[in-house]
Order: C-alpha cells, then sequence, then structure tokens
C-alpha cells in the first residue's frame, strides 16, 4: 500500500516534466517555424520583365518576330521598350524633329510607336526614358553637373537643372507626350545617380539653403566630403521634387512611375543615398523602384540577390521593388544561364518575385531556357 501510494504521488510529477518539455518543444517548433518564414517565405510565381535592346535599331525589325516568340516561352509579362534621351529620341516627338535619333531620321520609323503597339496586345508595357545628355549638354554648356574635383560631366545636368532648369521642363514635357500618345502601363526613368557629380554652383546654393550651411562639408584637404550623408539628402529630397512632378504628369494618363535606384554594395542600409536616390524618398513618390541588381560587374556570386531581395522585401512593400539582374559582368563577359538562374530564384526566395532582365541583345538560347524553367518552377 505504501508503494502504491509512491507511486500516486510520483506520477503527476512526471507529467509536469513532460508537460513542460512539450511547451519547450512547441516553442523551439515554433522559432523555427519563424525563421523559416523570414528567410524562406513562402515562393510566388514571378513577374518578369525583359528590356528590348538591340545592337542595331535600324535594322532591328527582322530581329522582332522571333525576339516576341522567346519572349512569350519564357512567361515575360511586361516588355521595357527604350523611349532614348531628351536629346536622341526613339519616336517621332512632334515639333522636336531635332531631338530625334538618327535611326528615325534614317528610317521615318517610329520605333516606340511600332514597338509598343505590338507588344501591348500580350504584355504589359513599359517604356525606358534615359535621362543622360550628351547632346544638351554640348549645347548648353552651363547645364553640365560639375564634379567633386570642378570638371564637368559630359553626361549629366546639375541636380537644379534636373529640378529647375530647362532641361526638366523638357523632360516633363517628353513625359506628357509619351503617356499621352503612346499605349504603356509604365514609364521608367534611368541614369538618374549623382554621387561624384552634382557641385557646381547651382547645386551648391540649393544644399546650403536645404541644411543651412555656408559651405559643402569639406575634408582636411579641402575637397568636398562627397560621403557626407547631408549631400545624399539634400539631393534625394531635390530628385523627389521632380520626380512629384513627373508623377503627377504620368498618373493623370493613366500610367506609373518607376524610378531606377542602384545599390549601395559596401553598406545595403545607405539604400544609394549617396546618389540622391533614398529609397525611401524616391517611394514616396514613384510607384516602384527598380533596383540594379548588376552584381556581375561588382564580383559577387549570385546568390548575394537573395540577400538584396531579403533586405528591401522586408523594409517596403515588396510590390513596389522591382529586382533589376543585369547581365553583365567584369572583363567584358555576360552571366551564364546559370547564374542568371540563381539570381532570379535568390530574388524570388528572398521575397521579391517581380524581376527585369537586361539586355534582351545578350540572352542566348540558354538564358531564354533558364528563364521559362524558373517561370514554370514557381507557377506550379
Amino acid at each position: 500500500m505504501e508503494q502504491a501510494g509512491s507511486d500516486r504521488h510520483c506520477k503527476p510529477r512526471r507529467d509536469s516534466k513532460a508537460i513542460i518539455c512539450g511547451i519547450a518543444c512547441c516553442f523551439i517548433v515554433i522559432f523555427i517555424l519563424l525563421v523559416i518564414s523570414i528567410w524562406y517565405p513562402a515562393s510566388t510565381s514571378p513577374a518578369l520583365t525583359v528590356r528590348v535592346d538591340f545592337s542595331s535599331l535600324e535594322n532591328s525589325r527582322e530581329e522582332i518576330p522571333a525576339l516576341e516568340e522567346k519572349m512569350k516561352s519564357a512567361g515575360v509579362s511586361t516588355v521595357a521598350l527604350g523611349a532614348g534621351r531628351l536629346d536622341w529620341n526613339y519616336f517621332k516627338w512632334k515639333n522636336h524633329e531635332n531631338y530625334w535619333s538618327q535611326d528615325v531620321q534614317d528610317t521615318g520609323i517610329d520605333f516606340l510607336a511600332e514597338d509598343s503597339k505590338r507588344f501591348s496586345k500580350w504584355a504589359n508595357v513599359d517604356i525606358v526614358v534615359d535621362l543622360y545628355a550628351p547632346n544638351y549638354i554640348r549645347e548648353h554648356p552651363k547645364s553640365s553637373a560639375i564634379s567633386w574635383l570642378g570638371e564637368p560631366s559630359s553626361n549629366l545636368v546639375s541636380t537644379m537643372e534636373l529640378v529647375e532648369g530647362d532641361f526638366g521642363e523638357q523632360i516633363l514635357q517628353m513625359l506628357e507626350y509619351i503617356s499621352t500618345n503612346y499605349p504603356a502601363n509604365s514609364i521608367s526613368l534611368t541614369e538618374l545617380a549623382y554621387y561624384t557629380d552634382g557641385y557646381g554652383d547651382d547645386d551648391k546654393a540649393a544644399y546650403m539653403s536645404y541644411t543651412g550651411r555656408d559651405d559643402w562639408p569639406r575634408l582636411p584637404n579641402g575637397l568636398i566630403n562627397i560621403d557626407d550623408p547631408s549631400i545624399g539628402e539634400w539631393r534625394s529630397y531635390e530628385v523627389g521634387r521632380f520626380l512629384d512632378r513627373a508623377a503627377k504628369i504620368v498618373h493623370k494618363n493613366d500610367k506609373k512611375l518607376y524610378m531606377d535606384v542602384e545599390v549601395s554594395w559596401d553598406d545595403l542600409s545607405k539604400e544609394s543615398t549617396e546618389k540622391g536616390q533614398s529609397y525611401h524618398v524616391m517611394l514616396e513618390h514613384v510607384d516602384k523602384i527598380v533596383i540594379w541588381d548588376y552584381f556581375g560587374l561588382k564580383g559577387y556570386d549570385p546568390e548575394v540577390t537573395r540577400e538584396i531581395a531579403h533586405e528591401y522585401g522586408q523594409k517596403y512593400d515588396p510590390s513596389r521593388i522591382i529586382i533589376s539582374i543585369g547581365l553583365w559582368k567584369s572583363g567584358n563577359d555576360i552571366l551564364s544561364s546559370e547564374e542568371l538562374k540563381q539570381a532570379m530564384h535568390s530574388s524570388i526566395r528572398g521575397g521579391i518575385g517581380n524581376l527585369w532582365i537586361t539586355p534582351s541583345h545578350y540572352l542566348s538560347d540558354d538564358h531564354w531556357e533558364a528563364l521559362s524553367e524558373i517561370n514554370m518552377s514557381y507557377s506550379g
């Protein structure tokens, strides 16, 4: 009887230990699942954009049918077409014939009209506007952005020329014309990154007005400290002012506005603010940002794409971020089809399924097969 009584008293103690162990195991399982959900979010079907580019626009017409079939087979959902620059149009901008590219002048073809009409029948169309302006700068040398060493840029106008000057006004007119007259779902702005450029008198005056300082921040040797955070913050603010006006124009015509941004490879948390492209500020004005994941040019492996996608897909709405995988590698090489596939997979597993592949003329049959495989593997 004493033994039986002893067993009855011991049993609850064994049950308590089992309950505690069970609760602990549950917490461990929940923790593991939480980690998995963060680092390996549920896969979604990729939304695939291909940036169409040709080695010769004049001779591109015969390439279109085969390219179109490859895009359809690969599951491309958006076709990105180049409109050219303000001073070099791939379309017939009425009353701006002096800006038409040589290909347009020689052939009489409005390439943007032909291609946007064709591809919009089965895909979304994005029209890319390049903000480099070499011809404009040659005609208006005072508009050039000045480098931190005092040298004029041959491609970029000053920040304030974009925001408040004639160049910016003409870009807005160009956006108005394109968004009114061409079938597209969105317009993207590209090649708008300042870092070593943008330190002329007009930019300096705007910086001082914004910050209340009486000069650029300086290094001990007297040179401008281009890495001072205040410069990137000011410039992002000014670029945001321009983007706000641009967005109102394209939205009026039922189109979205996208902005290309670079990656701060030394520190992802900087979000290209040092180049006047603060992701946070850009997303206050545009519908989506297109992040240049050109890891090949920087010597990184494709898996770094997962880190990029996770970093920004967690911080921002992932539906408003597009990861642009550039096919370029250092040494005039290009990504292999396997590297491309790994990068696409890494972005999706990192939480961002909006993918942009550029440029199309580097895509081999193996690359196209990689696009098809990725699309099918996530589409079920």
